[in-house]
C-alpha cells in the first residue's frame, strides 16, 4: 500500500513518523529545505505516549508525479494552505485514492473535493497535542491521539475504504474511530477551538488572561455560543452540553497555554484567520445568525493578517 502525506509540521510528520514505524510505504511531499532534513535525518519523533525514534518514509520529494498514484494521502496543511495542497497532490490521487483532510476547522473534506474533484474524499478531525522542534523533528505529548473519520452525506465512500484507513492506522497504534457524522466531531472540536483562538488572539494575551479578566472571558464565552448558534442553526449534532464544556476545557489548560493562531500572529507569520474568524462570520450569515463578537475580532486581526 501507498500512502502519502502533505504538510509535515507537528501534525503530518507524527502521522508519518507512526505509519514508517509500521512499516507502512509512507511517500512525503514537502518544499524548500525541510525535504533535504527529512530525507537525511528522517522523521525524529519524541512522545510521551510511545516513546522516541526514528524513521524514514520510502520517499521525500517536492514532486509529486515522482511519487505517483498512492492507496491514501494524508492532507495536513493550514487552512489557507488547502487550496494549494490540492493542486500539489493532483498527481497522486485517482479514482480509489482515500483523502483524509487532517485540517483545523470544519468541512475540511467538501472545502478539499471543491479544490481537487476527484478521489475518495473523507470528513476527519484529529485530537492531538504535538509540537514542531525542527524540520522533521516532532514532540508529541497527547496520551489520547485520535482521528476520527466518515464518508459526507453529500458524496458516499464504500466502508471498505474506510475500514482500509481504520486498519492502516491501528496497526500504526494511531486509535481511529470510523463514525456516521465525522462533521459533528469537527464541529463539537471547533466550537472550543474557534472561541479561543478569537479570544486569544484579538487580545493578545494567553489563557491566565482570559480567565483573570472578565470582559476578556466575556468574550471568549459569547463566541463559544455564536459557533453553537450557527452550528446549531445548520442542522449539526452538537453536544448538547458544549458551552459548558468549552468553558471547562479552557479552565483545564495550563495558564502559559496560548492559541495556535495567536503564536502565529506573535510571530508574524500567515495565521488561520479566515478558518476561525471569516467561515463562522460567513456561516452565520448564511444562516441568519448573527456573530459581532467573532466579527470585531475579524476586522481587527485582518489589518494583522494584511501585514
Amino acid at each position: 500500500m501507498k500512502i502519502g502525506i502533505i504538510g509535515i509540521g507537528a501534525v503530518g510528520g507524527y502521522i508519518g513518523a507512526m505509519l514508517c514505524k509500521s512499516k507502512e510505504n509512507v511517500y512525503v511531499i514537502g518544499k524548500g529545505e525541510a525535504v533535504n532534513l527529512i530525507k537525511e535525518n528522517g522523521f525524529n519523533l519524541s512522545s510521551e505516549a510511545v516513546g522516541s525514534f526514528v524513521t524514514f518514509p520510502t520517499l521525500v520529494t517536492d514532486d509529486a508525479n515522482e511519487a505517483g498514484i498512492m492507496d491514501i494521502v494524508f492532507v495536513c496543511v493550514k487552512g489557507y494552505s488547502l487550496k494549494a495542497a490540492a493542486k500539489v497532490i493532483s498527481p497522486m490521487v485517482d479514482d480509489h485514492t482515500l483523502v483524509v483532510p487532517i485540517i483545523n476547522g470544519v468541512s475540511g473534506g467538501s472545502k478539499l473535493y471543491s479544490y481537487l474533484g476527484k478521489g475518495k474524499i473523507a470528513e476527519a478531525v484529529m485530537y492531538i497535542s504535538s509540537k514542531i522542534k525542527a524540520d522533521g523533528a516532532i514532540k508529541h505529548t497527547s496520551k489520547n491521539t485520535k482521528i476520527v473519520i466518515s464518508s459526507n452525506k453529500n458524496r458516499p465512500i464504500h466502508k471498505r475504504y474506510l475500514e482500509k484507513v481504520y486498519n492502516v492506522l491501528t496497526k500504526a497504534d494511531i486509535i481511529c474511530e470510523v463514525r456516521k457524522d465525522a462533521e459533528a466531531a469537527a464541529w463539537n472540536k471547533y466550537v472550543f477551538n474557534c472561541a479561543f483562538n478569537v479570544t486569544d488572539s484579538y487580545y493578545d494575551v494567553k489563557v491566565k488572561g482570559i480567565l483573570e479578566d472578565r470582559m476578556k472571558f466575556e468574550t471568549f464565552c459569547n463566541v463559544v455560543k455564536e459557533c453553537e448558534e450557527v452550528g446549531r442553526a445548520k442542522g449539526i449534532d452538537l453536544h448538547k452540553d458544549i458551552y459548558e464544556n468549552s468553558i471547562n476545557i479552557l479552565k483545564k489548560l495550563s495558564k502559559k497555554s496560548i492559541s495556535s493562531m495567536h503564536r502565529d500572529v506573535a510571530l508574524g507569520k500567515k495565521f488561520e484567520l479566515e478558518l476561525f474568524c471569516g467561515d463562522l462570520c460567513r456561516m452565520g450569515k448564511d444562516v441568519g445568525i448573527p456573530t459581532p463578537y467573532t466579527q470585531k475580532a475579524y476586522e481587527k486581526l485582518k489589518v494583522l493578517q494584511a501585514m
